[in-house]
């Protein structure tokens, strides 16, 4: 690490005879001096105020980035970003934050033209195994092809896997064993392998097929290489790695920036929340217009790009956490090609923590009611009794493993799709059917979730400058749940710590159902089976059609204007019925059973139909052209407007007669409840976009989007987002 050191003067000073002019060179060498001094000072002492509390790291270096505008490099091979840390700084320097935050860690850091970089920090070796390794510490700088230092390239030995990054200057140093391959990377450059040596120059070469590849955005789509806005994009081979339900799971790593944390394992609730650098949920964009990634199979997907910070600005007021787009496969011009997928998964608990045994329940409570100062007499259980259920030897003494019973260690999944792709230079098309069943990790009556998807893609080139695109996509889901949440910190998990051990699963009369306690719906048995208690059922269907229409002029090259337009229908309905239920206790010696509680006193039923709409309106007018292979400019005018509408409906009714009838009408009409709304509401825009290169190494992009929404009072409905990216 370099430090910034005064040199300290000391001795007599003589007295210096000098006129005016040798005051003034001496008052301009002091002001140099001191200018060089606050420069060298500012960047070490720019403060910082953050205070968290178990935050990844990344998201620190985020925040500390953000107030002191300095850029800070690492790799993972480096730090872990996902490392949770708490700080509490207030208006300490950036220097003193980041020795304190690095404090223990191996990493140090280096400052200099704005930009951190962080690295590990060397250990000396000692002792004979050190010596018996033969390593030798080789170092050398990453150039691009015209000698300029690549920052935060990525060197590793290949036969070690240890590794570190080029610093600001393009320099690296490593220990590795001798006569090792050294593998370097940078996106944007063809990796290499080469054998490692002191002082070596390494020239990498630019990916010209990654640098040609076409990315998503928004309102179209860009050259890879000529992108300066925040974009990040991954393709379908990466999405379908993992048989996971739920195409939001697949994108947990695979993009910078974004934050996948998925909440629940409940079947059909299991997707993740997206984040784009931490805050709020993203806007999803799917073929061009607002949807859900929750219902899409990951199957259908092509790619997916996020957009940041500046790059989400032509989405306007909506892209404040930053936009996802999603595009789904289309038909390509070759031969048609059908693909089959088949899977079969397992899921499980990763973790559960092991219940008290009945014996150990019994004595906690006996130890919990002597402590509180209670009477020894009266105490719930004698050392006897616990005895005999720490024995397991007799019958009226219990010990039910409830999680045993109940749950199951691994719960089946199924997901199967076919799809059909193929066309000519006039006509493609995709096709798709998908289908998912997920089970829940109760054993019996647990209920589960169910998905179909449809979907058709079709291009044609109706003339040679005019062409149509036909998009129809469906889904249905089906889930069926219990009438207690199990979600994470749902009640059914209560339920099961409620559960006592000191009771039987089952009773001889298979009719009647055991209590044990479950503070209040009889226990876990109850609660986990939809035949017992009652079920949460819903269902929701999702429609998306798409019509645009694309003319290229033929007089003026490179013009043209699009018209797309979109509907969008979402339905879901929701029915909830509890079942009362009579709970037992049964004495062997007498044969008796005893009403011990009941979960509910009569039936209840409530139902919930809810409908909206989004009819969304495009049109554009594009111009791409090329002046002398020099100068490449992209420019796009378009104007959008969307409008919806929805309505809801709810009702309820209790004091069922019976809990064969499942019906509203079967319920008393007294305290019985109902409620409906409707809603409309509309937003209008016009964007506007310019992309300039020269030479494709110098870039520029702007953009500007107005927006108007009816959520707005009149006067005030306008909003306006600008942005300008260079490169």
């Amino acid at each position: 690490m370099k430090n910034f050191q005064q040199k300290r003067l000391t001795g007599k000073i003589p007295r210096c005879r000098c006129g005016m002019a040798g005051w003034s060179l001496a008052l301009v060498c002091f002001c140099i001096i001191l200018f060089g001094n606050v420069q060298i000072v500012s960047a070490q002492t720019r403060n910082v105020t953050i205070d968290v509390v178990d935050t990844p790291i990344g998201k620190v270096f985020d925040e500390l980035s953000k107030q002191t505008r300095y850029k800070i490099f690492y790799s993972d091979n480096v730090i872990d970003s996902k490392q949770k840390v708490s700080v509490n700084f207030v208006n300490k320097p950036l220097k003193e934050a980041l020795n304190k935050l690095l404090e223990g860690t191996g990493v140090g850091f280096e400052i200099k033209s704005k930009k951190v970089l962080l690295f590990k920090i060397k250990e000396a070796s000692s002792g004979p195994d050190s010596k018996k390794e033969s390593n030798i510490v080789i170092s050398g700088s990453v150039t691009d092809e015209n000698g300029e230092p690549i920052i935060g390239a990525t060197v590793t030995s290949e036969k070690t896997l240890k590794g570190t990054i080029t610093d600001l200057d393009g320099k690296f140093s490593l220990e590795i064993p001798e006569n090792t391959n050294l593998a370097i990377s940078y996106v944007g450059y063809r990796n290499q392998i080469v054998k490692g040596y002191s002082n070596m120059i390494i020239r990498m070469q630019e990916d010209s097929r990654m640098l040609d590849e076409v990315v998503v955005v928004g309102y179209g789509t860009q050259r890879k290489g000529n992108l300066t806005g925040a974009v990040s994009s991954v393709k379908a081979d990466k999405l379908t790695i993992a048989p996971v339900a739920t195409a939001s799971n697949t994108l947990v790593g695979q993009l910078p920036g974004l934050i996948a944390t998925q909440s629940s394992g409940q079947p059909g609730s299991d997707s993740a929340t997206l984040n784009v650098r931490g805050f709020g949920s993203a806007l999803i964009i799917v073929d061009g217009i607002e949807a859900s990634l929750d219902n899409i199979d990951a199957n259908q997907i092509e790619s997916i790009s996020i957009l940041k910070d500046g790059a989400a600005s032509i989405y306007g007021a909506r892209a404040g956490n930053g936009v996802i787009l999603i595009t789904t496969k289309r038909g390509t011009d070759q031969k048609s090609t059908i693909t089959l997928n088949t899977t079969f998964t397992w899921q499980g608990v990763t973790k559960m923590l092991k219940p008290a045994s009945s014996g150990q329940r019994a004595e906690m409570e006996r130890e919990a009611w002597l402590q509180s100062g209670q009477p020894e007499a009266s105490a719930p259980f004698t050392e006897d009794q616990i005895q005999k259920y720490y024995d397991g030897t007799d019958p009226l003494f219990p010990n039910t493993n409830w999680y045993k019973e109940l749950i199951r260690d691994w719960a089946p999944e199924q997901q199967h799709n076919i799809s059909i792709r193929g066309g000519n230079d006039r006509l493609k098309f995709y096709g798709f059917f998908g289908y998912l069943n997920q089970e829940t990790m109760i054993k019996k009556n647990g209920g589960n979730y169910e998905r179909f998807n449809l979907q058709s893609n079709i291009d044609a080139k109706i003339l040679d400058n005019l062409t149509l695109r036909l998009d129809l996509a469906y889904s249905q889901e089906q889930r069926n749940y219990t009438t207690r949440s199990m979600g994470v910190g749902g009640s059914i998990w209560q339920d099961y710590w409620n559960t006592l051990p000191y009771y039987p699963a089952t009773l001889p009369d298979p009719d009647k159902i055991p209590y044990a306690f479950g503070a209040g719906v009889g226990g876990l048995h109850v609660s986990s089976n939809r035949d017992i208690s009652g079920y949460d059922d819903a269902r929701g269907e999702d429609l998306r059609g798409t019509a645009s229409l694309e003319y290229k002029f033929k007089s003026v090259k490179g013009l043209s204007i699009k018209m797309f337009e979109s509907y969008r229908k979402v339905y879901s309905f929701n029915k909830i019925f509890n079942k009362p239920v009579d709970l037992y206790t049964y004495d062997p010696g007498s044969d008796i059973y005893t009403l011990a509680g009941t979960y509910g006193s009569k039936a209840s039923l409530s139902q919930a139909h809810s409908r909206s709409e989004m009819f969304t309106q495009q049109y554009s007018i594009n111009y791409e052209n090329n002046f002398n292979d020099t100068h490449h400019l992209t420019a796009m005018a378009l104007y959008e407007a969307i409008n919806y509408s929805g309505d809801y409906l709810f009702a309820s009714r209790k004091d069922f007669m019976m809990t064969a009838i499942d019906q509203m009408f079967a319920g008393s009409t007294e305290g019985m409840t109902n409620n409906g709304y409707a809603s409309e509401m509309g937003r209008m825009s016009f964007v506007g976009r310019v992309n300039y290169s020269y030479k494709n190494k110098y870039l520029l992009e702007t953009i500007l989007r107005a927006d108007a929404s009816a959520k707005f009072p009149p006067g005030k409905r306008w909003g306006y987002f600008p942005s300008v990216s260079v490169g």
